[in-house]
């Protein structure tokens, strides 16, 4: 199976087999994106932000101020490198619905109802709301209708245990459900204190799976007092920098309004690169990918690698 987002090996999106997650899919947007390309087999996508140290999106760094490894080898060829905005989003909003968000619960759900609805472009993004606690539940599927999605976010109850992972797996499926014609942005926004108690799934396969799926994992820790020692926390960073997310602090009112503002200019602007691995074998290992930016200063937020696709048995 080849790969394709927020970011493995590619091919066009709807390459992705259909899940039966749902019986209930939407009818597919066929629109055809502005600025889409083709994509080759054993090549890699790599989209990828860089902030400074002041923690600002920087949107001027030249391909020469990179330098990229995989699997510790530099690229046979870098086929694109340029600054994109605007690509068209499928979202997944992932919100915690658990007993033990009871405190901040409220105006979680305002903040993120407010985020959907501005970050949303109704002519070419799609997204839906997952709430969670024992179990995930699709409240509202994929649309590019803000305010149906606003409201399902509003009309979210509180009560029961908590499945981080199992919730992740149901969203990454959801996403690779659909199909669209060139490149866009698979991403998950996880509201969550980390606290799970539920999830039949283990973090490792959750990881992989966003992996092959291109799904970038952003999580927003809700947990009024984080410990980052933690292995619950370790574990949501992990799942969110190895997929090309980030762990963002939203334990009261005021940091979660800054993390969507963040998120809101983040995923609207960023690098796109492609590339030729060196040595490239179709075999299903990982490849461990790193880039770096040597303008000094600068921090780049990727994904840490991707796996190869296999050749079919004979």
């Amino acid at each position: 199976m080849y790969l394709a987002l927020a970011f493995v090996l590619l091919v066009p999106v709807r390459s992705f087999p259909q899940s039966d997650i749902s019986n209930n899919i939407p009818p597919k947007h066929d629109e055809n994106p502005i600025g889409t390309f083709t994509l080759h087999v054993d090549e890699v996508d790599l989209p990828f932000v860089v902030a400074d140290k002041h923690h600002r999106w920087i949107t001027n760094l030249s391909q020469d101020e990179i330098r990229l490894s995989d699997n510790g080898l530099p690229p046979e060829s870098i086929r694109m490198f340029e600054s994109r905005t605007g690509l068209p989003l499928r979202v997944g909003l992932i919100v915690d619905k658990s007993d033990s968000v009871s405190q901040q619960f409220t105006y979680e759900k305002d903040a993120a109802a407010l985020f959907i609805s501005r970050l949303m472009n109704s002519s070419q993004d799609l997204a839906f709301v997952l709430g969670f606690s024992d179990q995930p539940a699709l409240v509202q599927d994929l649309t590019p209708d803000t305010q149906a999605l606003a409201v399902a976010v509003r009309n979210l109850k509180l009560g029961g245990g908590t499945a981080v992972y199992d919730a992740v797996h149901f969203a990454c499926e959801r996403l690779s459900q659909q199909r669209d014609k060139g490149y866009t942005r698979r991403v998950l926004v996880l509201l969550t204190d980390g606290d799970d108690n539920r999830s039949e799934l283990q973090p490792a396969r959750i990881i992989e799976e966003a992996l092959r799926q291109n799904v970038v994992v952003i999580v927003l820790d809700t947990n009024p007092v984080p410990s980052w020692d933690d292995p619950k926390h370790r574990t949501l960073e992990k799942l969110a920098t190895m997929t090309g997310g980030q762990i963002l602090p939203a334990g009261n009112k005021k940091q979660l309004g800054k993390a969507f503002e963040e998120l809101s200019a983040q995923l609207r602007s960023y690098y796109l690169l492609a590339y030729r691995p060196s040595q490239f074998t179709r075999d299903g290992s990982f490849h461990k990918i790193q880039l770096k930016a040597t303008r000094r200063g600068m921090h780049i937020i990727c994904r840490k690698g991707y796996y190869a696709q296999q050749d079919a048995a004979e």
